[in-house]
């Protein structure tokens, strides 16, 4: 088969190779997944450069995130998981750009019909992210939530979702065109943060109280503003740096205002969380693209031999949806 790796960190262009190997075996309690197309996440392009928080050990292969369908099953498998040969689902593992992967058959995600490939290997880290951050917030109805670099994969996920359960989202944007598509999403207010003052902004919106709770994925300047955002006892989730620069922590605010502050991480979540945790948040999500209610816009595909040309277009600003990789 045909698989994706690299030898050293740098820019994809530079290491990113297409190699042959033999198929993965499959042992107990695992699945064989034949690919048919992966995401290009931003995780994908730090991991590539040695940025991210776990390091490639060389050679690497590469890629946290696709969907195919079911090759061949192991034994084990529990007599509660449901699967067959040629079912068609989701999964997040390093080494998704390649024709073949395996994964434990637990970690699995059934894709619904009406979703294409493209959108089903979109259909786990962000949904995934964006619905267990909303779990550990514990909004109420009529609450207030604050998101930074709004137009996101994640963010988009969130502000739909956060609709539906009437939880008022505020997301800050650079670019005056994406403020409609978030408002159709279902947002409450967009800050523009190259024209408009995001505290004035946000405190005027919640009468002066303040968000009771911000996913922060920016860090430096727009990191610090979102901090004077919050409300007294609110809570801050990091799970970003795409400015490449730490967040300011104020420590009068963190103490008189009772804030808390907390990083998230999907790989240390998966690996943490409860079985039956994972299951219910796996079942929300499922329910949830069902009803078309999930937001799993792409913007080009790439064939497997492509893959750094999809990295290049993944950093790309401006760029309506995410860079795929169709594997087979």
């Amino acid at each position: 088969m045909q698989h994706i790796v690299f030898n050293q960190t740098g820019s994809a262009p530079n290491v990113l190779e297409l190699k042959e190997t033999a198929l993965p075996e499959v042992k107990a309690g695992q699945v064989r997944i034949k690919v048919k197309a992966a995401s290009v996440n931003p995780s994908d392009a730090l991991f590539i450069q040695g940025a991210y928080g776990i390091k490639p050990k060389f050679p690497s292969p590469v890629g946290f995130e696709g969907a195919g369908e079911i090759d061949m099953i192991g034994t084990g498998i529990g007599e509660g998981i449901k699967l067959f040969k040629g079912m068609r689902v989701a999964f997040a593992t390093l080494g998704s750009w390649a024709e073949y992967v395996v994964v434990p058959a637990s970690s699995l995600m059934p894709i619904p019909d009406h979703l294409s490939w493209e959108q089903g290997a979109q259909l786990f880290i962000n949904p995934f992210t964006a619905l267990a951050m909303l779990e550990d917030v514990a909004l109420k109805e009529g609450d207030w939530l604050l998101l930074t670099a709004g137009y996101s994969a994640v963010n988009k996920v969130v502000v739909k979702i956060a609709k539906a359960l009437g939880i008022k989202t505020i997301c800050t944007v650079r670019r005056e065109e994406q403020a409609d598509a978030l408002h159709v999403l279902g947002a409450e207010a967009v800050v523009h943060t190259e024209k408009d003052e995001l505290v004035e902004r946000v405190h005027a919106l919640t009468n002066g109280q303040g968000v009771q709770a911000c996913f922060e994925s920016v860090g430096g300047e727009l990191s610090e503003q979102a901090l004077q955002c919050m409300g007294k006892g609110g809570r801050m989730i990091i799970y970003g740096v795409l400015s490449g620069k730490p967040t300011p922590l104020n420590g009068g605010l963190m103490i008189f205002k009772e804030l808390i502050i907390k990083g998230f991480w999907l790989s240390k979540w998966i690996e943490e969380a409860s079985l039956t945790t994972k299951a219910k948040i796996a079942g929300e999500l499922y329910q949830l693209a069902k009803k078309k209610m999930i937001p799993l816009e792409y913007g080009k595909s790439f064939p497997l031999e492509k893959a750094a040309e999809a990295v290049v277009y993944s950093e790309k600003s401006g760029k309506s949806g995410k860079a795929i990789i169709m594997c087979n």
